[in-house]
């Protein structure tokens, strides 16, 4: 019991840890960046900031429980049956939609406060989008909302299609971390936004922690 307890915390400290540090670093920045306080609808850009934030801790640590606690004892299927992996697909969906979401309010609150001309901002997306826009058809069509959910956690015929090698995953191992979150950025770009950048750069990087401390020590225990 102690062993699978073990597995199922396996190195969450860290991942709490990035969060409050990336956290603490986006207060740091508007508190002490220039024009780095605007609102949006009413709102402020220290709330679209906090809220947005908390999403991002909520859907990642919605994952990694699901995750762990199916994968290391059966929890969720045993607890839910067949609806357990749809209570997750639904959680999973909202908050990370939401989380990503709110970023276009926090680049509006605090908009033309990036010295970079229009014309270089409008090139580099116009130069982006097309490997953008290839990874979320390689992801949509041939890894599919499932997969990326994390359906080898919670149903064995999926795990025996293997690492995906169709389209943009031939050349590129994780499409969605590696290229099309870079999606995320033209907000930023689009509006001029420093602080969005810094803000939409820290999400980033905790998707990435999301990457090395749930999904790989998971793959690694289902794939070997």
């Amino acid at each position: 019991m102690v062993g699978i307890w073990r597995k199922r915390f396996e190195m969450q400290a860290f991942h709490l840890f990035v969060f409050v540090v990336l956290g603490a670093v986006q207060f740091w920045f508007i508190k002490h960046l220039p024009l780095g306080r605007g609102q949006a609808w009413g709102v402020t850009t220290m709330e679209w900031v906090a809220w947005s934030w908390i999403f991002a801790g909520l859907f990642q640590f919605w994952v990694a429980f699901f995750w762990r606690m199916e994968l290391h004892g059966g929890w969720v299927n045993r607890t839910f049956g067949k609806a357990g992996f749809v209570i997750h697909q639904i959680g999973y969906g909202v908050l990370g939609l939401t989380r990503f979401v709110m970023l276009i309010p926090i680049c509006i609150s605090t908009r033309a406060t990036l010295p970079l001309s229009p014309m270089l901002s409008i090139a580099i997306i116009v130069i982006t989008t097309p490997p953008i826009i290839w990874a979320l058809y390689s992801a949509t069509v041939y890894f599919g909302f499932a997969r990326a959910a994390g359906a080898d956690h919670f149903r064995p015929e999926f795990r025996q299609k293997g690492f995906e090698k169709k389209g943009m995953y031939k050349y590129v191992p994780n499409v969605m971390y590696s290229v099309a979150l870079f999606g995320l950025y033209h907000a930023g770009l689009l509006w001029l936004s420093s602080l969005g950048l810094i803000v939409i750069a820290c999400h980033h990087l905790f998707v990435w922690t999301h990457y090395f401390c749930t999904e790989k020590p998971d793959m690694k225990e289902i794939y070997g």
